[in-house]
């Protein structure tokens, strides 16, 4: 037999008012309830007491009477008993009361319908002789009271049941009364702790939700129906001030290491009929890196790099690079060395798990020769003049994994028209709202397709192409494109 999982409604959490309010109207309503049960009952019992002493009573004062007209004869009796108990059933409403009178030998009863006679007699009988003064008689059950005197002993019942419905209707309709006021009372705590309780926590969650919603300056409303929702709306407001000031802070920064990045990118010093720049970082300051430096006899060294991570820490490993790429350079040009020298300081003083790709190019338009060296970048063109795209494959690992790794050196024959693309795989990685990857064969068909184009037209096609395929979709990496032309 397979077990059946509860409704949905029953697992998602329920709001604190509906808890609130659940909890409390239903104590209250047990507790009403109970307290009127217990009131119904002992009100029953006492009234049928109370009962009780009014027909003892009535005993008392009939046995007097009796005693009186015995004189007079038996049909005297009878009719006086017979009158009283007229009277009682129209004052008091009880069709079945009952009298019952033992003149010596002769017993007489009150002439309204009941029980045979001989029964009644010793149901009456009966009843007066038990604690509870009840006894049953046929199909009723009476509540006998007795009383003598002399040679009479009178007797006067009733039917329970008679009594307690009369009793019953009236102490229900009391009870009523006292249910209204307590469904009162109820509604009235409900508005309390709605007042007291509820609402301020609902506008203290609505402010929360303001400001997980970014809006830190949020107002926080002035409560003050009990110190500790005053604390909680203190702490809140306290909390919103420290994370808008901390927020505040973030931005300085972020801008300031945005300043730092740009700084750190080469000025152009180089016609843009050689060099093409396309940069968008994923976050305002980026992982990706680029640099250029035009040597001798316009021979140009360029770089483009790609460290692990995206944000701030990312920006970091990026500045390193750029001492890295300077100190490198400084000693010598050659694209392969130029990567083993950075690599040896970089697994010095990165972190363990920090890392980078890099390809380094060296363009000689007097030798017509392309030397490069990379460290596991990603896959980067020769795009020549014919159309025709020479892929620049990686030649060695990542930089920073070990400390005495080395690059050598490739190299390819270039004419005048042709160019170098430097790209960074948040190109080939950018991705569609539909999950779809812009991929490598994209790339390679947009920069075949643009050989003959002016060299910003290469940059610049594959960044609004990627601008197209995300259809405004925040990029989740770092995306750059160096085009770089012989001459």
């Amino acid at each position: 037999m397979m077990k059946r999982n509860p409704p949905r409604w029953l697992l998602q959490p329920r709001s604190l008012r509906f808890e609130l309010l659940w909890s409390v109207n239903l104590i209250l309503g047990i507790g009403l309830l109970a307290f009127l049960a217990f009131l119904y009952h002992h009100e029953l019992r006492r009234r049928l007491q109370d009962r009780y002493q009014s027909l003892h009573a009535e005993a008392a004062a009939l046995v007097d009477g009796v005693q009186e007209l015995r004189s007079q004869g038996l049909p005297e009796v009878q009719e006086y008993i017979n009158a009283t108990c007229r009277l009682m059933q129209s004052v008091q409403g009880s069709p079945h009361h009952y009298i019952v009178v033992q003149v010596g030998q002769v017993v007489l009863r009150s002439g309204n319908a009941g029980p045979k006679p001989g029964r009644l007699y010793a149901a009456v009988r009966r009843a007066a002789g038990t604690p509870s003064h009840q006894a049953r008689a046929g199909r009723q059950r009476l509540m006998v009271a007795a009383d003598r005197l002399g040679d009479v002993q009178l007797y006067v019942g009733e039917n329970v049941a008679g009594i307690q419905r009369r009793i019953r209707n009236q102490i229900l309709l009391w009870l009523a009364v006292i249910a209204v006021l307590g469904l009162v009372l109820t509604a009235v705590i409900s508005l309390v702790l709605i007042r007291l309780v509820t609402r301020p926590l609902q506008e203290l969650v609505a402010a929360v939700r303001h400001i997980g919603q970014g809006h830190l300056e949020a107002d926080i409303p002035n409560i003050r129906s009990s110190q500790e929702m005053a604390f909680l709306a203190a702490a809140i407001g306290n909390m919103s001030t420290a994370l808008a000031e901390g927020r505040r802070q973030d931005q300085q920064r972020i801008e300031k290491a945005r300043r730092i990045q740009q700084h750190l990118q080469p000025p152009v010093t180089i016609g843009a009929d050689r060099i093409a720049v396309g940069y968008k970082p994923a976050a305002v300051v980026g992982g990706d890196y680029f640099d250029f430096q035009l040597l001798s006899e316009e021979v140009i060294l360029a770089c483009v790099a790609d460290v692990s991570g995206h944000g701030v820490p990312a920006a970091m490993g990026a500045a390193m690079l750029k001492t890295l790429f300077l100190a490198a350079t400084a000693e010598s040009t050659d694209p392969g060395q130029v990567l083993t020298r950075m690599n040896s300081t970089f697994t010095q003083v990165a972190l363990e798990e920090d890392f980078a790709s890099i390809i380094v190019v060296k363009l000689d338009p007097h030798r017509h020769t392309l030397e490069y060296a990379s460290a596991g970048h990603e896959t980067c063109y020769l795009l020549r003049a014919s159309g025709h795209a020479e892929a620049l494959y990686s030649t060695g690992g990542l930089m920073g994994l070990t400390g005495g790794a080395q690059w050598q050196s490739r190299t390819l024959p270039m004419t005048g028209p042709d160019r170098v693309v430097l790209l960074t795989d948040g190109l080939s990685e950018a991705m569609s709202p539909e999950g779809r990857l812009f991929g490598r064969q994209h790339v390679l068909d947009l920069l075949t397709a643009k050989c003959q184009a002016p060299l910003d037209a290469v940059a610049g096609s594959l960044m609004a192409a990627v601008e197209v395929w995300c259809k405004g979709r925040l990029h989740r990496d770092d995306i750059t494109v160096l085009a770089i032309a012989m001459a």
